[in-house]
């Protein structure tokens, strides 16, 4: 028997020998060496940390002068605890049939003991991914193909080869992304891409270190990436997709993001037809309708009300050609490229411009090479000062036209002619912000009663509309019931409203009523309570979602809100006659990177208020960056402690004498 690392360097050889004979296949390990191998590679003792390792993942890539190719993966995992077991217990692949086909080569597992359970074929099914057949969607083209491996248990292994042939979604276009890290430690990684020696790829690694030969055989150009000894990426939570921080290899034969602007316009802008039942649909919702804004936004809630979002993540990037905007208007689903589509459409029909753009929600984009790997199409029109304004047909609970999350991100608008691919303009904290204002009056028993109306702007309000929605009203009664609760024991909600979450045309809105006996601490002839908008019971939404996120010490990648994310809380006490102020709770004044937080209080005499003297509380905090980066992420921790001290701080009154 071979040693395992014999082994090893005779994968390497033959991976080495693939390219130089087409339609190249893996050979499945003797049942020998996998078992070397499995002993080879230890467990969590050699793995700390780590559910699982990857023996080695060879890839072998060749593509053809249309830009079409076949992959073919050879993979061995060994499983180290329960958690690995839950994860590999079973693989899909979801691709379109349009565009592709899947073959399972060989699926099995290796026991621990060197025997082998081969997957038969009842354990490998095909059908409709369970997220379409959810929303009761008859879309025969979206397949997802699964392997079951049964009896597998921890210390055992997998081993599979699979083959992917794939049409081109850009002709004579051929690009991917191809990874050399997982969530696994890797032993070994090979990536190898073959193509006609007039089709040059452009390739970058980003990430990492790989080992990288070329070479040239029988009118083929012969691409090849080695990596070894691999650490693995060690989940954060909130972290981006590991995609963004994965040792990965980019390729492309597309020259420049104008060619590919273009050709995508060219493939859009087809299935941008206005047939007469788009026609007649514009006429009728924009009917009465004297503005250009007020037309757009009829537009824009139609579709969001009335087509239904296919959000399905696909094998290879996520750009597939769209259907004529007709189609998706009579089927009333679509993936965002058809959603998008049918929005350019019809607002071309009320005689504005618009194009369908691509960006990556999840991560950064990779910008260095023209490729088509984005997650999702969206809508651009061009705004008052050239800048493109930016509308998701998607985003079905948004009351806002122009989206507030694409700030900062990389966008490819497909325009006639081409366009370079940009970056959004940013959006600040403030455009995705709370809004909560409080007004109470404490009288002279040490009871306090009042009212907070709780709304916001972009993403924030976006978020309670969806609460709202899932949760239900009486649901959303309990919550706050409990929230005001916690103000203090014994606090009682008096009041609950929320208006419709299904009216785009308002911004959604929570108003609660409280009361609380003995809240305030007698010490004669002092008063000390807490300002209630300062507690931080009214903003659960950030608050929850800030705190919730910050539990880690430092982090090793950054924290992904997706949006900016800003707060603005104004309270008033009416304090009761006869008394002043001895003490305010300290104010804050923080800035840092991306975070800033402002804490004021201020006392507001009888005099200077028609006779009611006033405890004002006004507090700003903002997350400017979608992305907060390790060293924010300190900052923010500091943020949130200073607001913390600031929620313990108490106003302290005085009686004044006579």
């Amino acid at each position: 028997m071979r040693s395992t690392q014999a082994y090893l360097l005779g994968l390497l050889l033959v991976a080495a020998m693939l390219p130089t004979t087409a339609g190249a296949r893996f050979e499945p390990l003797e049942l020998g060496e996998a078992a070397a191998l499995m002993e080879e590679l230890g467990g969590t003792a050699r793995h700390p940390n780590a559910n699982s390792v990857i023996g080695f993942d060879h890839q072998y890539i060749e593509f053809d002068e249309r830009g079409a190719y076949d992959e073919t993966h050879h993979t061995f995992i060994k499983i180290l605890t329960d958690e690995g077991l839950n994860e590999h217990g079973d693989e899909s692949i979801i691709y379109h049939r349009r565009y592709g086909s899947v073959d399972v080569v060989l699926a099995r597992v290796i026991k621990a003991d060197g025997t082998e359970v081969v997957v038969d074929e009842d354990l490998i099914t095909e059908g409709t991914p369970p997220q379409v057949s959810a929303m009761n969607i008859f879309e025969t083209d979206f397949r997802e193909l699964t392997i079951v491996f049964p009896n597998l248990e921890v210390g055992d292994a997998i081993e599979t080869i699979t083959r992917l042939d794939y049409e081109p979604l850009i002709e004579n276009g051929f690009n991917g992304m191809y990874f050399a890290q997982s969530t696994s430690p890797i032993e070994e990684v090979t990536i190898t891409i073959v193509g006609p020696v007039d089709m040059p790829l452009k390739h970058i690694v980003r990430d990492g270190d790989l080992e990288f030969t070329e070479s040239t055989a029988d009118g083929k150009h012969v691409y090849s990436w080695k990596g070894t000894n691999i650490r693995h990426i060690e989940p954060e939570v909130a972290m981006p997709s590991p995609a963004q921080f994965a040792t990965r290899v980019v390729v492309s034969t597309i020259h420049t993001w104008e060619e590919l602007s273009n050709y995508l316009w060219e493939m859009t802008d087809e299935k941008c037809v206005a047939e007469e039942p788009v026609k007649e649909l514009v006429a009728e919702i924009t009917e009465g309708l004297d503005s250009t804004e007020d037309k757009i936004r009829a537009i824009h809630y139609w579709i969001t009300e009335n087509v239904r979002y296919l959000g399905i993540a696909m094998d290879r990037g996520a750009y597939l050609e769209p259907h004529f905007a007709a189609y998706t208007l009579e089927k009333e689903y679509g993936i965002c490229r058809d959603k998008a589509v049918l929005m350019v459409t019809m607002l071309e029909e009320i005689g504005v411009p618009a194009w369908v753009v691509i960006i990556n929600v999840n991560r950064l984009t990779d910008v260095e090479i023209p490729n088509t790997l984005f997650e999702h199409g969206i809508v651009a029109i061009e705004g008052p000062d050239g800048e493109y304004l930016y509308i998701d047909p998607t985003q079905e609970t948004s009351r806002e036209v122009y989206s507030t999350y694409v700030g900062d991100r990389w966008a490819l608008v497909l325009t006639e002619g081409g366009t370079e691919i940009r970056k959004a303009p940013h959006v600040p904290a403030s455009a995705n912000s709370g809004d909560v204002v409080d007004t109470s009056i404490l009288t002279e028993d040490g009871a306090i009663s009042g009212t907070v109306t709780i709304t916001g702007t972009g993403m924030y309000e976006e978020i309670l509309r969806v609460i709202a929605k899932s949760a239900q009203e009486e649901q959303l009664r309990m919550a706050w019931e409990g929230a005001v609760q916690e103000l203090y024991p014994g606090a009682e909600m008096t009041s609950f409203e929320v208006t419709d979450y299904e009216d785009l045309y308002e911004p959604i809105r929570i108003t609660v009523g409280y009361a609380v006996d003995d809240y305030a601490l007698e010490a004669n002839p002092y008063f000390l309570f807490r300002v209630p908008a300062a507690t931080g019971q009214f903003d659960f939404l950030s608050e929850a979602m800030v705190g919730r996120l910050t539990g880690l010490a430092e982090r090793k990648y950054p924290l992904a809100l997706s949006m900016t994310l800003g707060l603005e809380e104004k309270g008033q006490v009416v304090i009761p006659e006869g008394y002043t102020v001895a003490s305010l709770p300290d104010n804050v004044s923080y800035q840092e990177g991306v975070i800033g937080l402002e804490i004021e209080y201020t006392f507001v005499p009888a005099a200077r208020n028609d006779g009611e003297a006033l405890i004002k509380y006004h507090r700003t905090f903002g997350i400017d960056s979608f992305q907060v980066s390790p060293k924010d992420y300190l900052a923010l921790r500091d943020a949130m402690k200073l607001a913390g001290k600031s929620t313990r701080g108490e106003v302290i009154l005085k009686k004044v004498e006579g």
